[in-house]
């Protein structure tokens, strides 16, 4: 861990708390977080934007395809100082890869190919391996997946909404324990600011109608992963 900052102390004490997903306002602006993280060390902020890159899908080109994502993605992680972001990270690029795998079988597409680059993280192969069983045999290690299948299979897109949300946001809870002034804090509160935000500008309709056009388009690759939390 590396020794804590004045300015990130200061920095982290002057960020009102986000204690509850699903608040309907914010209790601090866009503009006046991002004045407030100017107070980022050099190096820090460089890291912040890397690792924004592979988990805001509002940064993502929607030109690249998998394979230059996931590229992207393993070099952004091998290059994070910080073990704990690292594992946050990976963790969170798991829960998409399980979202993107339960919406490609949905739409009745086959496992993947042995080889083929279609998700991030370790558990990628026992997915397709297990393609057939409803929880890809990891229900006891994920047991938020059975939940979130009868989500996307009843079309209930508002609830799988909140669970994919509400999984990543209790994801990030057991790994920033232990870290309340330092950069690693102000990374997990930017993470949590996300979550909140994009629950509180949530739109029920737009995001069933974006359900059914994943559906009809049979989850083309460059969308299987585009609304995961």
């Amino acid at each position: 861990m590396r020794p804590i900052a004045d300015r990130y102390v200061m920095l982290m004490a002057s960020l009102p708390s986000i204690r509850l997903l699903g608040e309907k306002e914010l209790p601090i602006n866009p503009a006046r977080l991002a004045e407030r993280l100017k107070l980022l060390e050099p190096d820090d902020r460089t890291e912040l934007e890397a690792i924004a890159a592979i988990l805001s899908w509002n940064r993502i080109d929607t030109g690249e395809d998998d394979a230059a994502y996931m590229a992207r993605a393993e070099r952004t992680l091998a290059a994070i100082r910080s073990a704990t972001l690292r594992a946050a990270a990976l963790e969170r690029l798991e829960i998409r890869t399980v979202i993107a795998a339960l919406r490609r079988r949905h739409a009745g597409e086959p496992a993947p190919a042995q080889g083929t680059l279609w998700g991030i993280g370790r558990q990628v192969e026992t997915i397709r391996r297990n393609w057939s069983q409803p929880d890809f045999g990891l229900g006891h290690q994920m047991p938020w997946i059975g939940p979130a299948r009868e989500k996307l299979e009843s079309g209930d897109s508002a609830g799988l909404e909140r669970l994919i949300l509400d999984t990543t946001w209790r994801a990030a809870g057991r790994h920033e324990f232990g870290h309340e002034f330092d950069f690693e804090a102000v990374v997990f509160y930017l993470m949590r600011w996300q979550l909140a935000d994009r629950w509180a500008r949530y739109d029920a309709d737009a995001a069933a109608a974006r359900f059914a056009q994943l559906l009809e388009a049979a989850l083309p690759k460059s969308q299987a992963y585009e609304d995961a939390a």
